[in-house]
This record gives structure tokens, C-alpha cells and sequence, in this order.
């Protein structure tokens, strides 16, 4: 199996939309009382081609056989007071078809991820990962994360 990552266009809007979806259901079977699945088809595709053009973020896809099976989604900052981080790549979506993990296609997809943040400047790639999402935080180690903040929740009757 041979797999190439490229950057998104427009026209890959509904396929990304379909795997965003698909992540968004993950999170929320993951914890459903602090995720919660708000997301359309329609919305998902409307923002993530939006995002094609951007100039301060990207959508890179990942192939096998012509078929998308994998995404990747980050925006750089270079200013971010909420965070109190500058330069920095936000990873804000990443997901592969289940059939294709542990291929390699998550770590190309990170390696896209690094280079274009670099290119605009970021000198750290920060994400968040679901505490119950081992195999999301088995990727991110593998491909040089490290745990720096932990966030937490107080459920609210």
C-alpha cells in the first residue's frame, strides 16, 4: 500500500466532511458528556473547504488508490494570549479510516502538518487529545508530542 498526502482543494470538501464527521462521532462515543456532536455534513464541508485557501492554516489529505482515506486540519498563530503561546501550529483535526491505521498514514499526515507550520513560521505544534483516546496518544508520542497541559472539566447540574 502506497499512500501520498497532498494539500486539500475545494473539490474534497465533501470527502473531508465525511471523515470529519466520522471523527466527531469518535469523540463523542469517547466522552459524551464533555464532547458533544453538533456537526453537519453541510457545515463540515463548508468550513473545511473554506479552509483550502487560507493563508494561515490547511487541510492536507492523505491517499491510497486515488480514495482519501485520512485528514489532517491546523491553523498557525503567531500570537496566541488564550494559550499564552507564540508561533504556534494548532493541530485541530486528525483522522484516518480505522483500516488504515498503524499504516503510517497518521504520521504523514503529522510530517505535512510539520512542514507547512514551519514554512509559516511556527516554531511548536500544540494539539489537545481526548483522555480516553489511547490510540490518538500512542501516534502523537510516536511522532515526538509530549503532554504539557491537561484539561479538565467540572460537570455542572
Amino acid at each position: 500500500m502506497t499512500a501520498t498526502v497532498r494539500r486539500a482543494t475545494e473539490v474534497d470538501a465533501a470527502r473531508v466532511a465525511d471523515l470529519a464527521v466520522s471523527l466527531f462521532e469518535l469523540h463523542v462515543v469517547l466522552d459524551s458528556k464533555r464532547f458533544t456532536q453538533i456537526a453537519t455534513k453541510d457545515g463540515a464541508a463548508q468550513f473545511y473547504g473554506g479552509r483550502a485557501e487560507a493563508e494561515n492554516a490547511a487541510v492536507f489529505v492523505a491517499e491510497v488508490d486515488e480514495r482519501i482515506i485520512g485528514f489532517v486540519y491546523f491553523e498557525y498563530e503567531p500570537v496566541d494570549y488564550a494559550d499564552l503561546a507564540t508561533n504556534v501550529a494548532w493541530l485541530h483535526d486528525i483522522y484516518v479510516e480505522p483500516e488504515f491505521r498503524n499504516s503510517g498514514i497518521g504520521s504523514l499526515l503529522i510530517e505535512a502538518v510539520r512542514n507547512d507550520a514551519r514554512r509559516l513560521g511556527a516554531n511548536k505544534v500544540l494539539l489537545t487529545v481526548a483522555a480516553n483516546n489511547v490510540e490518538g496518544q500512542k501516534l502523537f508520542k510516536r511522532t515526538g508530542f509530549r503532554t504539557t497541559m491537561l484539561e479538565m472539566m467540572l460537570e455542572l447540574e
